[in-house]
């Protein structure tokens, strides 16, 4: 994420409209590569699935480290939104530490 002071433009993200009100579009760009996420939230803005054409995957059980609010449920697959939606990932996160450097 963008630190305080920086631009997404500058970090190679820019945002589209997605046509609905409670889904994000992003397109972030590296170099010649580019790839779309799309980002539901709920309405008081935390993230609620992610999408990665045709990768994706629900986020659940947020709860606070330190300031941040962080899901500790991921679930993730392939063909993400349609029927043929297959999860092979799934991880629970017990702990978040942050290192200081």
């Amino acid at each position: 994420m963008p630190q305080h002071g920086v631009h997404w433009e500058e970090a190679g993200v820019r945002w589209e409209e997605s046509g609905e009100p409670n889904l994000a579009r992003a397109i972030i760009t590296h170099g010649t590569l580019e790839q779309a996420i799309e980002i539901a939230v709920t309405e008081n803005g935390q993230p609620r699935w992610v999408q990665f054409q045709p990768f994706g995957g629900y986020l659940d059980d947020f709860q606070n480290f330190e300031g941040f609010t962080l899901p500790t449920q991921v679930e993730a697959g392939n063909h993400f939104g349609t029927e043929a939606y297959f999860p092979f990932f799934r991880a629970r996160v017990g702990e978040v530490r942050f290192l200081v450097l």
